[in-house]
């Protein structure tokens, strides 16, 4: 019983001894502050083969490789180690000879007790007699967003046989929360500067599944530059290629390995072509009483401008796959002011006769105003039938709100495999001031071809012009819109995102800021807001 008692005795000692993290009292708030650094930060001459850091607390490594940025990077093997207070960085290959090294820490070292990480903790040091003194700052965003991106790898390089989709960079920052970003300490000289999310953190840009952006000019770095913008857009650079041809009954498919922006195909006689379920894949039809296999050459063209052209056989086979004939009356809606009828109907399938008797706008049990051939547009490509038409300004006079469908009886359309429309009725969305507001719009610019678009708060564009000064947005649904402008370099009236392989950037973009810094800005019911000055 003696030697039971000493031996619990012996443990509640022991038990008493071990240091826990405290509890209870005021949160720690403050971060660690760093006492001394193994070089000092702006030292030249540094031999050692690891960098030390010493805190005045306890310190942790959190993500060492994703938060704590070494540029020029001294190889991709870096050992972090800590022991109490201290930090040691320990480069496999070693530091290189007159080098100038920046260490950015961001949230790579923080406290034991809470997690806070030192402010802007970063130093620099040289293993020769010359600490390099230029900085290249600026910010990065979405492009056709203009967000802020956080966390983007920015990264320069000099070399003219460097290419980012294969090589990995020396010199790379990454952006903060509000998208600005930092690279310190870099040598006199002439750099590319490129901008990308590196997902899968290999330092190369997958151009598949990756935003990435880029500045065309070379940057002649002699002083200090702070004010560069650099936008990203998620761009597929592969080569366009077909993956695949395959043919089932009468219908041929073509597929891509990436979206194409448009097709032509030559035959002798008209073929029924379009866009399959997306613009990866294009199907052709066989024409109907022929047996032969046919001879069909294509060129295809993708966003960036590459071309494709190809010669292949289509056929008819015994195989068939009867696909269900879908399709829908899309969005109808009318302005009450103008009498202005829009509305987008969009099938599955290409369409081969319209019954224009069984298209009509219902205003009431008995009276109908017709759909006629010209109020109609047909996209052959995208399978789809674009409505406008002016209905009387007399419908909306009265106060009672007065209720439109629009309706298309049995037959309304047969598709090319002869099957036909079943009955469908859509209400249409009629815009009235009272419930609507006003935008008016005013450009102040040298441009002389500009795009402007209003978005509303899902990012959709809602509305567009081009090269129009002066302009007023009618029947805004109450919610926050942006403004964004499009400067239209080759006069195409649309947005082009470039071509790296060519040095082209994206077409610019700009975006309309309020006088408290914030791109979007709201519009209420029965309110007329403007004019609103775009300068640019």
């Amino acid at each position: 019983m003696k030697y039971v008692f000493q031996i619990i005795i012996i443990a509640l000692i022991y038990s008493c001894a071990n240091i826990t993290t405290p509890t209870g009292g005021p949160k720690d708030i403050r971060p660690p502050e760093l006492l001394n650094s193994i070089p000092l930060n702006k030292q030249t001459n540094f031999k050692g083969k690891s960098v030390e850091l010493i805190f005045d607390e306890g310190v942790k490594i959190n993500n060492p490789k994703e938060e704590i940025i070494i540029s020029p990077s001294p190889g991709k093997e870096i050992e972090f180690k800590v022991k109490g207070t201290m930090v040691t960085i320990t480069p496999e290959l070693g530091w290189q000879d007159t080098t100038t090294y920046s260490i950015l820490f961001r949230e790579g070292i923080q406290d034991i007790t809470e997690g806070n990480s030192p402010v802007n903790l970063k130093i620099a040091f040289s293993t020769g007699p010359n600490i390099d003194s230029m900085r290249i700052s600026g910010k990065v965003e979405d492009l056709l967003k203009g967000i802020p991106i956080e966390k983007i790898t920015v990264a320069i390089y000099s070399q003219d046989t460097f290419n980012l989709f294969t090589h990995t960079p020396g010199y790379f920052t990454k952006t903060n929360k509000s998208g600005r970003f930092n690279l310190e300490n870099i040598k006199v000289g002439r750099y590319k500067i490129y901008a990308f999310e590196d997902k899968n953190k290999n330092l190369k840009v997958e151009s598949r599944t990756e935003r990435f952006g880029f500045i065309s000019d070379t940057l002649f770095l002699n002083k200090n530059i702070d004010s560069l913008s650099i936008g990203l857009i998620m761009l597929d650079s592969r080569p366009l290629k077909i993956s695949s041809i395959r043919s089932t009954g009468l219908i041929t498919k073509l597929r891509f390995n990436k979206y194409i922006s448009d097709y032509k195909i030559d035959y002798d006689t008209n073929l029924t072509k379009a866009f399959g379920d997306n613009q990866t894949e294009i199907n052709i039809w066989y024409p109907a009483g022929l047996t032969d296999s046919l001879k069909i050459h294509m060129s295809a063209t993708d966003s960036l401008e590459m071309k494709i052209d190809s010669a292949f056989y289509i056929k008819k086979t015994s195989r068939s796959i009867n696909e269900t004939f879908k399709w829908s009356l899309g969005d109808p809606r009318v302005d009450s002011e103008t009498g202005s009828f829009s509305t987008i109907l969009k099938f599955n399938k290409p369409i081969s006769n319209i019954n224009f008797d069984s298209l009509f706008i219902e205003l009431d049990s008995i009276n109908r105003v017709k759909i006629l051939k010209q109020d109609i547009s047909i996209d052959e490509p995208h399978k789809e039938i674009h409505i406008s038409k002016e209905l009387d300004k007399n419908i909306f006079k009265d106060e009672k709100e007065p209720e439109l469908n629009l309706s298309a009886g049995i037959g309304f359309v047969y598709s090319i495999d002869n099957d036909t429309s079943k009955r469908l009725s859509e209400k249409i969305t009629i815009f009235w001031p009272e419930t609507t507001g006003i935008l008016i719009v005013q450009i102040q610019t040298n441009e002389k071809n500009f795009i402007i678009q209003l978005l509303n708060s899902q990012g959709k564009i809602v509305n567009g012009l081009y090269n129009t000064p002066k302009f007023t947005f009618k029947n805004l649904n109450p919610e926050e819109y942006q403004i964004r402008i499009i400067i239209d370099t080759n006069k195409n009236g649309k947005w082009d995102p470039g071509n790296i392989k060519l040095n082209r950037e994206p077409e610019k973009v700009i975006f309309y800021t309020t006088s408290d810094g914030k791109k979007k800005f709201p519009i209420r019911a029965n309110w007329e807001l403007g004019p609103l000055i775009l300068k640019f």
